[in-house]
């Protein structure tokens, strides 16, 4: 009988859970503000610290700007809650410039969500047009990684990089030494800085932020490593309940801001050298 009703409680926490849907552009004029999720302590990329935001909520504020709305940001702390939060905007996709219906999915850069509701939605998640270019370097001290840009050259040294990222299949498969402590890549990179590796994969947004903020620690970074793949990203936002319109009106949006060189310009704030997307 205890059995029965936990799991009658169960369904009915389920079934009552409210799922706040995103909107399109005419129902984001008519509640008067752009919803975006972000992680709260992601510097550079996004940060509830009002005296430093990060570039993604900069550049959210830009597009607020330009649709005449107010910005309504609904910090997350782990990914997985952006369905729930019913945001219209995510700042962090995978894009692609020959999107099409079939090629909705977004994976590689570690949205903040998956397109796991699409077919639910009258309107699936869908990726903007690509505004930056993200790469990964390989990091080191300079005379530990210069010219180093194969499997072969690395061979003899310890490297760190993110668990489950392609450069950690990589280094499993040449059999290189490797280190997987690291939750974050910050951490990742400090542990670069203290010695515990000799060199690290490292995501260029991070790699010229620990740059910026660190100005008296030697790093170099090997930017044509040969991972045997493509693994730099072509990157936009990520619209969630948007129609044609609405993708139209951002895609504007984000073409006007590339031609001025307003994104670059918020990138070059955080110390981000920004690479246009291919």
């Amino acid at each position: 009988m205890r059995n029965i009703f936990l799991i009658i409680l169960f369904l009915f926490i389920i079934f009552s859970s409210k799922i706040i849907y995103a909107g399109t552009i005419k129902e984001i004029n008519k509640r008067g503000s752009l919803r975006v999720c972000a992680l709260s302590d992601r510097l550079p990329f996004s940060s509830r610290d009002t005296s430093l935001r990060g570039f993604q909520i900069e550049l959210a504020e830009e597009i607020a700007k330009d649709l005449g709305v107010s910005l309504e940001i609904n910090w997350l702390r782990y990914r997985f809650h952006a369905r729930k939060a019913g945001c219209d905007m995510m700042m962090e996709a995978v894009s692609r410039k020959n999107d099409d219906a079939n090629k909705r999915d977004i994976e590689g850069a570690k949205p903040l969500t998956r397109a796991s509701d699409s077919e639910k939605r009258k309107f699936p998640p869908t990726a903007s047009i690509p505004i930056v270019r993200m790469e990964t370097y390989l990091v080191g001290p300079k005379e530990l990684v210069s010219g180093k840009n194969t499997l072969k050259s690395i061979k003899n040294m310890n490297i760190g990089v993110m668990r489950g990222t392609w450069a950690h299949m990589l280094m499993q498969k040449a059999k290189i030494k490797y280190r997987t402590k690291f939750v974050t890549e910050p951490e990742l990179i400090q542990g670069l800085a203290d010695g515990e590796v000799d060199a690290a994969f490292i995501s260029s947004p991070n790699y010229w932020w620990f740059l910026k903020n660190n100005p008296s620690i030697s790093l170099i970074a090997v930017k044509d490593f040969d991972f045997t793949r493509d693994v730099t990203l072509n990157v936009g936002v990520l619209l969630r309940g948007a129609d044609e319109e609405t993708i139209d009106k951002i895609n504007y949006i984000l073409k006007s801001m590339l031609a001025s060189n307003k994104i670059k310009e918020i990138y070059s704030n955080y110390g981000i050298e920004y690479v246009a997307p291919n």
